[in-house]
């Protein structure tokens, strides 16, 4: 009898290994799959409480270009105009961004909440299925909270926006002291709608991180401190 080659016995080991370790990593992520979906769904979260609050930092900074433009009567107009138009474009970019991260935010919230509802029907014992079901049913409250506030200070932001670019308009037009004479009531309007709607911003913020923290599966002290 001749002896194995050597060489095909190694490539067979190597073969019978490479699948194992293949079956392995699939019963690994078909088992962990709910959380890792949870943890996509925590981090999403947490990514768009950031675009939110750059979003309210360009919104003080719009309105804050806008009356220093205002407080100039005097002098080379055309820079600080300059400034505002630009912090204006600056804003219209960030609710842009703010808007795509909302929107994955709600497709894995979903994605979430569709592998809960699949990994139910696979639990055998009644008593723990209504324990999941529970707590699934807390998640989803939680979430379309989340969902309700978000889209509330979008519908908020949309409107100022317009508002914002039609007194950028009026003053393309008429870059002069008059001009500004004109506008200062509007200027005040915006001043306090910007105030208002950076409140709403900043309590989502807040409710994204404390949500993020609620749903990770990993998370710091002081998160667990908070969220208790």
């Amino acid at each position: 009898m001749r002896d194995p080659n050597p060489v095909q016995t190694g490539m067979c080991l190597l073969t019978n290994a490479c699948a194992g370790a293949l079956v392995a990593c699939l019963l690994t992520a078909c088992a962990s799959t709910g959380y890792q979906k949870g943890d996509v769904a925590a981090a999403s979260m947490q990514k768009l409480a950031t675009d939110v609050q750059v979003e309210e930092q360009a919104m003080e900074l719009t309105v804050t270009t806008l009356k220093d433009l205002l407080a100039e009567p005097n002098g080379d107009l055309r820079p600080p105009f300059k400034r505002f138009s630009k912090s204006v474009d600056r804003l219209i970019a960030t609710a842009q961004r703010t808007q795509n991260t909302g929107r994955c935010m709600r497709e894995k919230n979903a994605a979430y909440l569709q592998a809960w509802d699949q990994e139910l029907q696979t639990i055998d014992y009644q008593h723990i299925r209504d324990l999941s079901e529970a707590r699934r049913t807390e998640v989803t409250n939680r979430v379309e909270t989340v969902n309700r506030r978000y889209q509330e200070s979008q519908d908020a932001v949309q409107p100022l926006i317009s508002y914002l670019l039609d007194i950028r308009k009026a003053l393309s037009t008429d870059l002069t002291p008059s001009g500004f004479d004109s506008l200062k009531g509007i200027v005040q309007n915006a001043d306090d709608s910007v105030a208002k709607v950076q409140t709403a911003l900043e309590a989502l913020t807040a409710e994204l991180t404390n949500s993020s923290a609620r749903m990770a599966s990993v998370v710091s002290q002081t998160n667990d401190q908070n969220t208790q």
